[in-house]
């Protein structure tokens, strides 16, 4: 009897802050009060990979996904730190892509370099839309211009694999508008 492909596996980490919840998020996420509790939360996630790591250890990590809220919330040294357990406890692919959560107006854009170092290779950034009036109806803490900003300086720091996340069907959205939030995003290439 043939043996069975063990599957590769991705992994998840959620980072539950952000600096105010949009109105529309439907996830596992926090507005941050006071201090982030970053220290605490990473000794945390440190002790449940520790404890789980053995049950997957015959599997090849592809991907790693910082999800939220907001993990650009969190210092570079922290996600690198993270990282240094995933490749010191599991069989990482050579080609292992690590994507990290940003959104605009919630990084120090000098942080981009820095993320890269870290060991981020793909950036996800919530831009929604270029479109003020639907920032604004949708909470988010950005305008326009920090979306383009973001979007630049993320290049400018390196990174080749960027995503930006657009919204369609928000109230009130013509299709022209969608197709001007499209063609802008296809402006950075």
């Amino acid at each position: 009897m043939a043996q069975l492909a063990v599957p590769p596996l991705s992994l998840y980490v959620h980072l539950p802050w952000c600096v105010r919840k949009c109105p529309y998020c439907d996830f596992n996420s926090h507005p941050l009060r006071g201090e982030l509790p970053e220290g605490a939360y990473l000794a945390a996630l440190v002790a449940d990979f520790e404890q789980d790591a053995s049950l997957v250890a015959s599997r090849t990590i592809r991907t790693v996904f910082f999800g939220g809220g907001t993990p650009s919330l969190f210092s570079p040294a922290s996600i690198a730190r993270l990282l240094e357990v995933v490749h010191a406890r599991l069989d990482c692919a050579p080609e292992l892509e690590v994507t990290l959560e940003a959104n605009p107006g919630a990084i120090e854009h000098g942080a981009f370099r820095d993320y890269r170092d870290a060991g981020v290779t793909r950036l996800s950034l919530g831009v929604q839309s270029f479109q003020r009036r639907h920032l604004v109806a949708l909470g988010r803490i950005h305008d326009e211009r920090a979306a383009h900003a973001a979007i630049e300086q993320a290049q400018a720091a390196g990174f080749e694999n960027l995503n930006i996340d657009l919204m369609y069907g928000l109230p009130e959205q013509s299709l022209a508008d969608a197709v001007a939030d499209v063609s802008e995003a296809c402006a950075h290439a």
